[in-house]
């Protein structure tokens, strides 16, 4: 047994562990403090700084800002929002569909926080405890990450799985099913997470004292109109994604007219390129937005409402995952 690398696994592990506790900034300072413990107590010599990546990303930060300043966010976040009060009573279904297909095109999981006081406020008017929902939405997002084709997730898994023949296209056709029916059949099981609002003491506590507006009490607030440029922006960005996508499945678009055919740009910049757009745009810090109380992260990293939907979604996207990859003839790599 290896007890230098048990020894560093729980390094990461409690820096985690203690930045979860933190929060906020913490979360930073102490993943730090793991990786200065790493570099000096068990001499693990850290990565090459990526000047590629940074230069990609500085470039690129014109653009994202342009969109964000445009409306474009705004405008994403508006649609999402039309399509989930169209189905309230099918909220914890729905919501984790949406943000997953928000985070598929974006390829990050921010996009979601400013969906969550929507998710929240359609659950609390219908009766719905707003923790189910809400857990399931989160994870449906980071569940996409893996399945995004301009997530950083999925530009590692190619880097890895180059030598073993696996592309873009096999990492497509395995993780979007397996992710998408882990994340359905989750939501499912989060139809019975909890007790219903009219039986959990947390939620009636807050209502008697005020803190929490009864059923149905709290009105819509006019949304502000977008800006003019809103729509196109979102849509110039996501044609940028899907030019992204394309240049990945087709290396042909990637290279110079000729007999030699040369490779003028690597698809991980392609893709780095992409994820620092979907990063750039991000809305602030996410909160945590569940004045019923029902919605928990406790202070143990595991006790939180988020981890039945995780383990859940999670054990469901690798065993079908693994089921797809056999069935279309790919081997497990060793």
């Amino acid at each position: 047994m290896d007890w230098r690398l048990i020894l560093e696994f729980l390094v990461i592990v409690g820096s985690l562990a203690m930045g979860a506790r933190t929060g906020g900034v913490g979360l930073g300072l102490w993943g730090a403090v793991g990786l200065l413990v790493l570099v000096v107590g068990f001499d693990v010599a850290p990565a090459n700084i990526p000047g590629e990546v940074l230069l990609i990303v500085l470039t690129v930060i014109m653009a994202a800002s342009a969109m964000e300043v445009a409306g474009g966010i705004d405008f994403l976040v508006r649609v999402a929002e039309r399509i989930i009060r169209r189905n309230p009573k099918q909220i914890t279904v729905i919501a984790p569909l949406v943000t997953y297909g928000f985070t598929f095109a974006a390829g990050t999981g921010h996009i979601v926080y400013p969906l969550l006081p929507v998710i929240y406020e359609v659950a609390h008017e219908n009766g719905i405890r707003p923790e189910r929902p809400m857990a399931i939405a989160v994870i449906a997002s980071q569940q996409a990450i893996t399945a995004s084709p301009v997530s950083a997730a999925t530009a590692a898994m190619i880097g890895l799985l180059a030598t073993h023949h696996i592309g873009l296209v096999q990492i497509l056709i395995i993780c979007v099913p397996s992710t998408l029916i882990a994340v359905f059949i989750a939501s499912l099981v989060q139809l019975r997470i909890g007790k219903e609002l009219k039986d959990d003491p947390e939620y009636q506590k807050r209502l008697a004292s005020g803190e929490v507006e009864s059923l149905g009490a709290a009105g819509r607030e006019a949304s502000a109109p977008l800006k003019a440029g809103a729509m196109t922006s979102a849509l110039i960005f996501l044609a940028g994604v899907a030019l992204v996508v394309l240049a990945g499945i087709f290396p042909e678009l990637r290279t110079v007219p000729g007999p030699e055919k040369q490779l003028i740009l690597s698809m991980r910049s392609l893709r780095w390129t992409a994820t620092s757009l979907s990063r750039t745009t991000a809305p602030s810090s996410p909160r945590l937005f569940d004045r019923s109380g029902t919605t928990r992260i406790g202070k143990y990293v595991i006790n939180h409402s988020f981890l039945v939907p995780g383990l859940v979604s999670t054990t469901l996207a690798v065993a079908v995952g693994l089921l797809i990859g056999s069935m279309i003839g790919i081997e497990t790599p060793h």
